[in-house]
């Protein structure tokens, strides 16, 4: 998802998180000198990320007990091109608000319906392993809670179920490229092409999302990405 998800921003009624940021890497990967053919290594990947199907979790703030986010997540149409050392793939995310009955949703002083934050989403994206620069293992919970702490809000928590991991590419420029075609509530769905310095890859357990890294970190290699910093002072 930029979902990547744009990456992506959370609204949780009134209260927008825009960035997100990285923790823990996974286990590094064999050097590109040895292991399996870049070819072996696009294809393993093709077939992990089609294997995830649909990934979805629910999102609860601790200030905000009687509503719930829920947010289901499928890549399709995964295409690994190892001559091209390109990833393609669509990614529909579908997002909603649940509140508890008697609750009332306003946004504004204004009351307003659940359907109001119910969106679709189909996004096509493009990663060059050639650019990009790193890959970590990131929990959604512990992305979201560094979010709010690093925003002056540390008192808020956010509780993510089940637990759900991203792998995380990025780099140091806008690399990543994505089309979105977003629907909200009833509205007319809005088009845009955009670029983003990071993708974001949703996975239900973490020894998955570490075996994907672990590959993706050999087919970074192998195409020549990565970034190596010499100490100047």
């Amino acid at each position: 998802m930029q979902m990547k998800y744009w990456f992506t921003s959370i609204l949780a009624f009134g209260f927008a998180i825009a960035a997100w940021g990285q923790q823990s890497a996974p286990p590094p990967a064999k050097s590109a000198d040895s292991g399996p053919t870049l070819a072996a290594t696009m294809q393993f990947i093709q077939e992990k990320l089609s294997e995830q199907g649909k990934v979805g979790w629910a999102e609860n703030l601790n200030n905000q007990t009687a509503v719930t986010r829920r947010k289901f997540v499928q890549l399709t149409d995964i295409m690994a091109d190892p001559a091209a050392c390109t990833l393609y793939a669509t990614e529909t995310v579908d997002s909603s608000i649940d509140a508890a009955r008697g609750k009332t949703l306003s946004m504004g002083g204004k009351p307003i319906n659940a359907d109001d934050f119910r969106t679709h989403t189909v996004e096509t994206e493009t990663i060059s392993f050639k650019q990009v620069e790193k890959i970590t293992v990131e929990k959604i919970q512990d992305i979201s809670n560094k979010v709010l702490a690093e925003s002056a809000h540390p008192e808020i928590m956010m509780t993510v179920t089940p637990p759900v991991f991203y792998v995380v590419l990025s780099a140091s420029s806008a690399v990543f490229s994505f089309h979105f075609s977003t629907t909200t509530g009833n509205q007319t769905p809005v088009e845009k092409d955009t670029t983003g310095k990071a993708n974001y890859l949703a996975f239900r357990d973490e020894d998955t999302a570490n075996h994907v890294a672990k590959a993706m970190i050999h087919a970074m290699e192998l195409c020549g990405g990565g970034v190596t910093k010499k100490e100047l002072f």
